[in-house]
C-alpha cells in the first residue's frame, strides 16, 4: 500500500524502502498507483470474511480503514473463501484464523522483542496458517502485545470479547501501578467501569508495550469490597459517619494528643503505592500542622515476579509504583524511616498517634505487628478497601485508587510521570489529596490548593529534585529527575 511511482523507474517502488536522492521525482497518488493499491487490497481481501459487524476489531482495524480508503467498491471473487477454525492459544488469546492476512507481526514480536519462539507459520501455499507450536500454549508475561500490534481482527484479547464496541469508550492516559517500571497506559473507559487496558508509547520507560500483570491487573478491584462512607470504631465494631465528621474527629484527636503528650508523640505513614502529592499533604500535616518529625515510608519488599525480555523491557520485582518518590516526599533518603522502626517506637510508647495512607490491596502483616499498632491511643486509615488496617483503626477514610485521582509517581529510574482519573468513585469516597487537604484546613491551615496538579506545584516549590517543574510541564511522557 505505500508503493510511489519514481519518474525514471520501470515499476511502482515502495515508499518505505527507497532511499531519497537529488532530482527524484515522485508521484504518490496517480492512476498507476491507485490501480495498484485496490489490487493489493483486492488480494488481501481474497479470503478475508466479511464480519466486520461481529468482529471486536471493527473501530481500530487498519484493514477496514484501508479497504476503505484504498480498496474496490466491490470484489470479484466469487470463488469459495478458505475457512479454518479458530485456535485457542492460552489464557488470553484467540485466534481467528479465517481474518489472518499472515502479516507475521506476531511471530516477530515474539521473537524480536519478547524473545520467545511461540508461533510459527505451518503448512505452504494457500493453506499456510499462524499457529502455536504443538503442545503449547502463549506462556510468555507480553503475549497481550500481540493482539495490539495485530492490524485486523484475527488476534482477539478474550478479556475484550464482546464486550462493548470502541467507539462506546472513552480514553485516560495513566501509569501502570503494578511494579515501579512506570509503563504508560491507557484506561479505556464506559459506565464508570474499566473495560481494557492498552499500552501507551514512552521510549523512555515500556516503549510501546506492557505486560500482562499490568493489562489485566485492573480485574483485582472486581471482587473487592470497597470502602464507601468513612467509619468510626465504637466498641468491637465500626459504624458509619459522614465525612465532615471524620475529619474532625481525626484532626481532634492528633492534636489531643499533640497537646497532651507533645509533637514527638504524633507519626504520618506513607506509602510507596501512593501518589507523591498525597504523601507530600501528609508529611505536611503532620511535619507543618503539629511540628512533628516523624515520617516513615511503608513499602512492601516485594520479591516477586521479575523479568527482563530481549527488547530490555523489564517487569520489576518491587510492585511498589513509587517508591522512589516517596522517599524523597519524606525526606527519607538518608534516615531508617522503615515501618519496623516505627513499630519499635510504637511499642516502646513513643508515638502515641498514628495517621497512615495505605491504599494496598495485596497485602498481608503478622499479628504481632497488628497487636503493636493496637497499643496506640488513636490509630487512622485511609485506605480505598477493607484490610487488616481498618479492622483496628478507631477511625477509616475509604480513598481512590490510581484511576480516581490524578497524581504522579517516580519510577525506578527516577522518571516523574503523571497520570489521570478516568472513573469516579461511589458513596462518600475521596480522592487521597482531598481527605489530606480537608484535614490541613481543620488544623487551621491552608495550602490553598485546588486540584492534586496545585498540590504538585507546591510540592515543586519546596523539592530541589522537582525544581522549576510544574504538574502540565511533566507532558505525556514524563521528565527525568536529577
Amino acid at each position: 500500500l505505500c508503493f510511489v511511482d519514481v519518474e525514471g523507474e520501470p515499476k511502482l517502488v515502495t515508499s518505505c524502502s527507497t532511499a531519497v536522492r537529488d532530482g527524484m521525482k515522485v508521484f504518490t497518488n496517480s492512476e498507476k498507483i491507485i490501480k495498484a493499491r485496490e489490487a493489493i487490497m483486492e488480494f488481501l481481501l481474497i479470503n478475508h470474511p466479511l464480519d466486520c459487524p461481529v468482529c471486536d476489531q471493527a473501530g481500530e482495524c487498519k484493514l477496514q480503514d484501508y479497504a476503505f480508503r484504498y480498496g474496490r467498491p466491490h470484489s470479484r471473487f466469487k470463488e469459495e473463501k478458505r475457512t479454518s477454525s479458530k485456535k485457542d492459544f492460552g489464557e488470553h488469546i484467540v485466534l481467528y484464523t479465517n481474518r489472518c492476512i499472515l502479516c507475521t507481526r506476531c511471530i516477530r514480536f515474539l521473537k524480536e522483542v519478547a524473545g520467545y519462539e511461540e508461533l510459527g507459520i505451518f503448512e505452504r501455499g494457500g493453506k499456510a496458517q499462524i499457529d502455536i507450536f504443538p503442545d503449547s500454549t502463549l506462556k510468555n508475561k507480553l503475549s497481550g502485545n500481540i493482539v495490539d500490534i495485530c492490524p485486523v481482527g484475527a488476534l482477539i484479547d478474550k478479556d475484550f470479547l464482546h464486550k462493548t464496541r470502541v467507539w462506546n469508550l472513552t480514553s485516560h492516559d495513566s501509569i501502570c501501578p503494578k511494579c515501579s517500571w512506570g509503563c504508560n497506559i491507557r484506561l479505556d473507559i464506559k459506565s464508570n467501569t474499566i473495560f481494557r487496558i492498552k499500552p501507551r508509547p514512552n521510549h523512555d520507560t515500556n516503549s510501546y508495550w506492557i505486560c500482562d500483570e499490568g493489562r489485566y491487573g485492573y480485574h483485582e478491584w472486581d471482587n473487592i469490597e470497597r470502602i464507601e462512607t468513612p467509619l468510626k470504631k465504637e466498641g468491637e465494631r465500626h459504624i458509619q459517619i459522614g465525612f465532615d465528621e471524620a475529619v474532625e474527629l481525626v484532626n481532634n484527636n492528633i492534636k489531643k494528643i499533640f497537646e497532651k503528650h507533645s509533637s514527638s508523640a504524633i507519626a504520618g505513614l506513607g506509602n510507596s503505592q501512593a501518589a507523591n502529592e498525597e504523601n507530600f499533604l501528609l508529611k505536611f500535616y503532620i511535619q507543618d500542622c503539629y511540628s512533628s518529625g516523624n515520617k516513615f515510608l511503608y513499602h512492601v519488599n516485594n520479591n516477586g515476579y521479575e523479568e527482563i525480555f530481549k527488547c530490555g523491557f523489564k517487569i520489576e520485582s518491587d510492585k511498589n509504583p513509587n517508591k522512589e518518590g516517596a522517599v524523597i516526599i519524606l525526606d527519607l533518603k538518608n534516615t531508617d524511616g522503615s515501618f519496623d522502626i516505627l513499630l519499635d517506637k510504637i511499642n516502646n510508647g513513643e508515638i502515641k498517634a498514628l495517621y497512615f495512607i495505605h491504599e494496598n490491596i495485596n497485602d498481608s502483616v503478622d499479628d504481632e505487628k497488628l497487636k503493636i499498632l493496637q497499643k496506640l491511643e488513636f490509630f487512622a486509615v485511609q485506605d480505598v478497601a477493607e484490610s487488616v488496617f481498618t479492622k483496628i483503626a478507631d477511625i477509616v477514610l475509604p480513598a481512590s485508587n490510581f484511576a480516581e485521582s490524578d497524581g504522579t509517581y517516580v519510577n525506578s529510574s527516577n522518571r516523574i510521570q503523571r497520570f489521570f482519573k478516568a472513573v469516579d468513585m461511589n458513596g462518600l469516597a475521596k480522592e487521597g489529596w482531598e481527605i489530606l487537604n480537608a484535614l490541613i484546613k481543620k488544623s487551621g491551615r491552608d495550602l490553598n490548593v485546588q486540584s492534586p496538579a496545585d498540590v504538585f506545584n507546591k510540592m515543586a516549590d519546596q523539592y530541589e529534585e522537582f525544581g522549576g517543574l510544574t504538574f502540565y510541564k511533566l507532558g505525556d511522557t514524563g521528565i527525568k529527575l536529577g
